[in-house]
C-alpha cells in the first residue's frame, strides 16, 4: 500500500497530523484513472491508500499527495503492466494508399488484456492478412512482425490491386484477432494504355465499330483520375485502308 507522511520543515514525522491527504495521477503515460480510496484521514501523521488501482497500462506514472496547508509532493515515476495477453486491437489503421505504394502511417497492432489494457511485456507475433478483399489484390511487405513493448508495428505493406473497402485481419496464435476499419487503394499514376475492347477479327470495310482503350498505372490498374486525350491509328495496315470515325476521344475516369 502507498504512505504518505506528514513532516515537519526538517522532515519529520508530525505524529499530531491527523488531517485529510489526498492523492491523484500527476504523469499519465496511458490515460489511466485512479480508482480505491483516493482520499484518506492521516493516523498520527501517515496516510495508508491500500485499494488504489490504474485502469491503464504505461510506463513512468508518479502520484501526487496533497493536503491543505502543506507542500505537495510528487512519487518516484513507476510502470503499470497489462494482465495476460488475450486479444489483439488496431491502433493505427491502415489508410487510402495507391496500388504498389507503402501504407503511411505504418499499420500498429498492439496486445491486450482481458480489460483493453496493453500488455507492455508482451513479444508475441502478430499476422497481418487481407481480409475483405474487394480487388483480389495481393498484400505484400513483412506480414508476421514480432511485438516490441506490446505493439507489433509494420512498415513497407503495399497491395497491388485497386478497390473500395479493403480491410486486414490481425491474428496471433492463441489471441482473439482484430480486424482494421475498411480502407480503399487507388491506382497509381497512370503509365500506359491498354485496349479492353478490342477491334474486331473480322469486319465488313466501311461498317463501324467501337474500340474501348483504358489508361492503366504501371501494375495494370486502371488510373481512375486520367482524363487526357487518347488517339487511335493504324498499326499495321495490310490492305492500305484508311481510318475512319472518331479517331480521338477524352478518357472518363481513366477509359476512351
Amino acid at each position: 500500500a502507498v504512505q504518505v507522511a506528514a513532516q515537519d520543515a526538517f522532515g519529520n514525522l508530525v505524529t499530531g497530523f491527523t488531517g485529510s491527504i489526498a492523492l491523484a495521477i500527476g504523469t499519465n503515460p496511458g490515460g489511466a484513472t485512479l480508482g480505491g480510496t483516493t482520499s484518506v484521514t492521516a493516523v498520527a501523521g501517515m496516510a495508508t491508500f491500500s485499494t488504489l488501482t490504474l485502469s491503464n497500462g504505461g510506463t513512468g506514472y508518479t502520484l501526487v499527495a496533497t493536503a491543505t496547508g502543506l507542500t505537495t509532493a510528487t512519487s518516484a515515476p513507476f510502470n503499470i503492466v497489462g494482465g495476460v495477453p488475450t486479444l489483439l486491437a488496431f491502433i493505427v489503421q491502415p489508410t487510402q494508399t495507391a496500388a504498389g505504394s507503402p501504407i503511411t502511417p505504418a499499420v500498429q497492432v498492439e496486445i491486450r488484456d482481458a480489460v483493453g489494457n496493453r500488455v507492455i511485456t508482451a513479444t508475441n507475433s502478430v499476422t497481418l492478412a487481407i481480409g475483405n478483399n474487394p480487388g483480389a489484390g495481393t498484400l505484400s511487405g513483412t506480414s508476421t512482425v514480432a511485438a516490441v513493448g506490446g505493439v507489433a508495428t509494420f512498415t513497407g505493406l503495399s497491395i497491388d490491386r485497386t478497390g473500395t473497402g479493403y480491410t486486414l485481419g490481425a491474428t496471433s496464435a492463441s489471441l482473439t484477432g482484430a480486424t482494421s476499419a475498411a480502407f480503399n487503394i487507388t491506382a497509381a499514376p497512370p503509365t500506359l494504355l491498354a485496349f479492353t475492347t478490342q477491334p474486331p477479327v473480322s469486319q465488313t470495310a466501311g461498317a463501324a465499330f467501337t474500340v474501348v482503350v483504358e489508361a492503366r498505372d504501371v501494375l495494370g490498374n486502371r488510373a481512375t483520375g486520367f482524363s487526357g486525350s487518347v488517339a487511335i491509328a493504324f498499326g499495321a495496315n495490310p490492305g492500305g485502308g484508311t481510318l475512319s470515325g472518331t479517331l480521338t476521344a477524352t478518357a472518363v475516369a481513366g477509359v476512351a
